[in-house]
């Protein structure tokens, strides 16, 4: 095309077709690299993996010394004959089992980890900005819309589960209106109500890009998971009533 321009010579005519097909590929992001972005670049290996390597081997070695130093809390053997109450499931999955205390449980056992499973493999979908890729939280702004995300979610839950323990969608409603009400509607529009809740203080209070946004709702997730996790170890007792106190009693008496 220099060259033609140069001689004075008219440019060749193309298609609308090939023109617009030109420009999308113009518009698209390029696999071309500047040179000059290797000089900032860390490579895995060797950088990544012996730092991880040596990681491990620390902590290697801090849980045999700990290990030297005290017992683990261990219960007596298991009796097959007796069930310990309360009967907890592994840690990973005590922020499920606190759900089960509070909706159905086909709700809060399969549907709701799916859709939460589901949403956050669609977010690289809708948010395909390369702009801010692999910085912590994307800015100072993403920082900020962290730590509000995850206090208006610990606040939020607390309150829930305080409300549910000592009032009690269910008890309330037990009786006076079908099951699939107060086990299933009630607490699904309690989640998304509250999750709306949360994108619209954000979008008031923060205006938030897409990607900051995305990372306010993913913030949300993560600290249920763990704060459902700390209730259900640490603050359910016997019957899986709640306790806010711990050690809440002996577990190896109250099993015989």
């Amino acid at each position: 095309m220099a060259e033609v321009a140069r001689s004075g010579a008219a440019a060749p005519s193309i298609s609308e077709e090939k023109r617009q097909r030109l420009l999308e590929l113009v518009r698209g992001r390029t696999a071309a690299r500047p040179t000059d972005l290797a000089e900032d670049e860390v490579m895995v290996w060797p950088t990544l993996v012996v730092v991880e390597a040596l990681s491990a081997v620390i902590f290697l070695f801090l849980l045999l010394g700990l290990s030297f130093i005290a017992n683990p809390p261990l219960v007596e053997r298991a009796n097959a004959t007796v069930t310990p109450n309360p009967a907890k499931a592994p840690w990973y999955f005590l922020n499920l089992q606190e759900l089960l205390l509070h909706m159905h449980p086909a709700l809060a056992g399969v549907i709701v980890p799916t859709v939460a499973l589901v949403l956050i493999a669609a977010v690289p979908f809708f948010d395909r900005s390369p702009l801010g890729v692999g910085i912590l939280f994307t800015s100072d702004k993403g920082k900020k819309i962290v730590w509000f995300s995850a206090i208006f979610t610990v606040v939020v839950e607390f309150g829930l589960i305080m409300f549910d323990n000592y009032i009690g969608v269910t008890k309330s409603l037990q009786g006076k209106v079908a099951e699939v009400v107060y086990e299933q509607i009630i607490p699904v529009a309690i989640m998304v109500g509250f999750s709306l809740i949360l994108i619209a203080l954000l979008k008031i209070i923060y205006r938030p890009t897409r990607r900051e946004l995305f990372i306010g709702l993913f913030t949300g997730f993560v600290v249920s998971y763990f704060f459902l996790t700390i209730i259900g170890t640490f603050f359910r007792g016997y019957g899986m009533e709640l306790m806010l106190y711990w050690p809440w009693v002996d577990l190896q008496h109250a099993a015989h």
